[in-house]
């Protein structure tokens, strides 16, 4: 082992403010900083508004060699879509707008293609509206829907959900006049000062000067963010122009976490039937229900209904299981991660899932599971071989060999893989792989006549 990978596990040692002795969560961290080149990491684990697992490891700062705290401020990015959902609807239960309400009711002069989307769509990413480009030009909110109103929709209003950021653009004007001042005073106001989130806020980065010279506010105790790149880590840092702010851009502690998801689980930030709206998703418009809540996302997980937000894509990563009144939180200052660590730390509080031991359906074509077999524990690892592949799916290998073991490198080995699904030709299949005694995952396979892959994808269930 060469000297920078012994000073990169120095680095990740235990931070002095992790509370308590060493317990499964903290291995489990440890273990995924080491392996994702992690610096700092923080986490929070709430169940019915109190806090029971409170704790930071490693550096917040390599350059300064700063220990991460349960006070250090992280960028949350698109996590801050779940501030903006509450505080939207905080204005419903004030009787300010309601989500049904057209969009154009609080902007002027809104393009045709427009008056049928509503504040719902928008916080929603199913108005159709097409992704646009961040512009650190653009000076306002005001400038930034003026541009958009001259964009055509991608799609009609309802028909799908697209994650954007143009949708949270025309939300803040929506937000701004509803409220009457600009969004991170709402944001200060109405969330972050009634709950003590002292170490929340906006570094307010500009780029100015021939975009040569970055800006900010001072951050107190501002974790710096990083990318590893091959060998060592690049210092990488987001910047979110002011329009974008209700769509990412917050810092906040886990501490300050804790504080908002705990709120969450009373009436302290929103009634019940409130919450409910909140985390219900739109009927689309072929009768099927969005992915997306209000400025939440929803599934399932082990059995259970889930919402939360990711951001960076995993800088800080959300998850909140309303049945049980359980949330978890884990902030990071290393973008390249796939948002799986909250996953990870709630699979030592939730129970097995109820489908851990269903014996899925007979294998007409068992040589395809056999492939599969021999196939997903190798791509863990990244050593995928194109043999297996066709066309699209053999285009992504290197993709796929990269990715995959950020994603799953950390799960046991699989124990079983169970036939769920299966076409009459055998060529889309879905299966449940099983690692360890009870983490599961799914697997969606479509095969060519061949029995080569053709489409492959993974998700948590």
């Amino acid at each position: 082992m060469n000297t920078r990978r012994w000073g990169l596990l120095f680095l990740l040692g235990w931070s002095q403010l992790a509370w308590g002795a060493p317990d499964k969560v903290d291995a489990f961290l440890r273990a995924e900083m080491a392996r994702n080149h992690i610096p700092g990491a923080a986490v929070a684990v709430v169940r019915d508004g109190k806090v029971i697992k409170l704790a930071a490891y490693g550096k917040a700062n390599l350059e300064w060699n700063a220990p991460a705290s349960t006070r250090t401020a992280f960028q949350i990015a698109s996590g801050t879509k779940m501030f903006t959902a509450v505080l939207l609807m905080d204005f419903v239960g004030q009787g300010k707008l309601k989500l049904d309400d057209r969009a154009c009711q609080y902007i002027a002069d809104c393009p045709p293609a427009w008056k049928d989307i509503t504040v719902l769509q928008l916080a929603s990413h199913t108005s159709g509206m097409k992704l646009g480009p961040v512009n650190a030009d653009v000076s306002s909110v005001a400038v930034a829907v003026e541009a958009a109103k001259k964009v055509p929709l991608s799609s009609a209003p309802g028909e799908k959900a697209a994650y954007g950021s143009d949708d949270f653009v025309l939300l803040t004007q929506v937000l701004e006049k509803v409220g009457g001042a600009p969004y991170q005073q709402l944001l200060l106001d109405r969330i972050l000062t009634p709950l003590g989130m002292t170490s929340s806020g906006f570094d307010r980065a500009i780029l100015t000067e021939n975009d040569i010279v970055l800006t900010s506010d001072v951050v107190p105790e501002r974790s710096a963010t990083y990318q590893w790149r091959t060998d060592h880590q690049h210092q990488y840092w987001f910047v979110y122009p002011h329009y974008t702010l209700a769509a990412g851009g917050l810092f906040s502690s886990v501490t300050d976490m804790s504080r908002f998801v705990a709120a969450l689980m009373s009436d302290k930030l929103l009634k019940p039937e409130l919450r409910s709206a909140m985390w219900t998703p739109p009927t689309l418009n072929n009768g099927k229900p969005s992915s997306f809540a209000v400025g939440w996302t929803v599934g399932h997980y082990r059995g259970r209904s889930e919402v939360g937000h990711s951001g960076g894509p995993a800088l800080s990563d959300t998850v909140y299981y309303p049945d049980d009144k359980l949330a978890v939180v884990v902030l990071t200052n290393q973008r390249k991660l796939v948002p799986n660590l909250a996953h990870g730390v709630a699979n030592f509080y939730l129970s097995p899932p109820p489908f851990l031991n269903e014996p899925g359906i007979p294998d007409a074509a068992p040589e395809r599971t056999e492939t599969l077999k021999q196939l997903l524990p190798a791509l863990v690892q990244g050593k995928g071989e194109a043999r297996y592949f066709t066309g699209s799916a053999k285009d992504a290998l290197v993709e796929l060999n990269e990715w995959l073991p950020i994603q799953l490198g950390g799960m046991p080995r699989m124990s079983r893989l169970v036939l769920l699904e299966d076409s009459a030709d055998h060529l889309s299949r879905t299966y449940r792989a099983v690692y360890g005694k009870d983490q599961t995952l799914r697997w969606k396979v479509t095969f060519d006549a061949a029995g080569l892959i053709a489409e492959l994808d993974v998700a948590d269930e």
